[in-house]
């Protein structure tokens, strides 16, 4: 299984603790292939704006040099984990900033078909709240990508540090990563014959209805047009 982690902080706190933890427990399970992003180390820079990776392609990116190797990963992985601690109620700010960098690969505009039968998991720890709107932010990305099945992780740790939490917590949160990566594997192994989300169904008939009268982004369009969708002749 080949998989990719976008790790919102370079911080080794929970939230690292705990997605290493899930990555053991799935390599108990199945042979994986590893390939972890830091951030802002691997991806420094906020997205300024500029509209060029719509508008001309994403390699007019400003910042397209860290960005490809990202989309490169993300487009070979089975399994996409994205995680980050709470930060102000919501994922940190060098997250944020690659996933807007990341907004060209949305159903509304060029969706990647390589993210189609991919599995994802959202991962966030917070010593108080915040988490639903956390995995929120991250599930919003997956889904608009077009990811097919997506779990959730939300550890609520009451603690700032990982050798602080209870020995009660610790145990329950190793339980639970236990069944997130029997979840996890079994949906790699039956991603083939799972059926596309609805939501992805009913974004892609919209989008195919907008795309066709879309005469201000031919970039975007063409993209549609080269994948067969506004046609109708391939799945989406």
């Amino acid at each position: 299984m080949k998989i990719t982690v976008i790790n919102g902080t370079m911080c080794h706190g929970s939230t690292w603790h705990c997605k290493d933890l899930l990555l053991e427990k799935i390599s108990q399970l199945e042979e994986t292939q590893v390939r972890e992003f830091y951030l802002p180390k691997d991806m420094s820079d906020f997205c300024v704006g500029c509209f060029s990776c719509f508008l001309k392609g994403e390699d007019s990116c400003p910042h397209a040099d860290q960005i490809r190797p990202i989309v490169a990963a993300l487009e070979e992985a089975d399994l996409v984990i994205l995680t980050s601690s709470v930060y102000a109620l919501d994922v940190t700010g060098s997250l944020k900033a690659l996933l807007d960098h990341l907004c060209f690969m949305w159903i509304s505009h060029r969706p990647n078909p390589k993210m189609f039968n991919t599995v994802g998991i959202s991962f966030a720890t917070t010593a108080g709240a915040g988490l639903a709107h956390t995995t929120k932010t991250m599930q919003n990305s997956l889904k608009f990508w077009g990811v097919k099945k997506r779990f959730v992780s939300k550890q609520a740790v009451a603690a700032m540090k990982w050798n602080d939490i209870s020995e009660k917590k610790q145990h329950q949160i190793e339980r639970e990563m236990v069944q997130l990566a029997k979840k996890a594997t079994a949906a790699v192994a039956n991603i083939e014959h799972s059926s596309a989300p609805l939501f992805r169904k009913i974004m892609f008939k919209v989008m195919r209805t907008m795309m066709k009268k879309n005469d201000w982004n031919p970039t975007d369009r063409n993209h549609w047009e080269a994948n067969g969708w506004l046609s109708g002749t391939k799945p989406f």
